[in-house]
């Protein structure tokens, strides 16, 4: 049977960020990232790590890992940085993973679009 361990249940994701809030994130691997079918259209899933957010009372010191699943403009532009179509990677010949290291505000402007912005 392979060394695939069974697992049961859904991973986190993170909730909406109210117009007006925002979120502070770690961007985490894209090799994880994915698109998933929902009942609202396809969105990006994107592996990020949740240090602060207006809907959460409180979050562990290092952050929780949460799936940020959206279809938002931000998480396209992102997405479309590291592949060049539906889950297929470009080849860079740099760490292009390196420059999104470290902590990015994730806002949420009173007219609904996100701005993601590194801290």
């Amino acid at each position: 049977m392979g060394d695939k361990k069974l697992s049961f249940g859904v991973k986190p994701s993170m909730k909406e960020v109210s117009p007006g809030q925002h979120a502070i994130i770690e961007i985490g691997k894209f090799e994880e990232w994915d698109t998933v079918e929902t009942e609202w259209g396809d969105k990006y899933k994107i592996k990020i790590n949740l240090f602060s957010h207006p809907s959460y009372e409180s979050l562990p010191k290092a952050g929780q890992w949460v799936d940020w699943v959206s279809k938002c403009k931000v998480a396209e532009q992102l997405y479309n940085y590291f592949y060049e179509e539906k889950n297929v990677m470009k080849t860079f010949d740099h760490n292009a993973g390196k420059q999104f290291d470290g902590k990015w505000k994730l806002e949420r402007w009173e007219t609904g679009e996100y701005w993601l912005e590194q801290q």
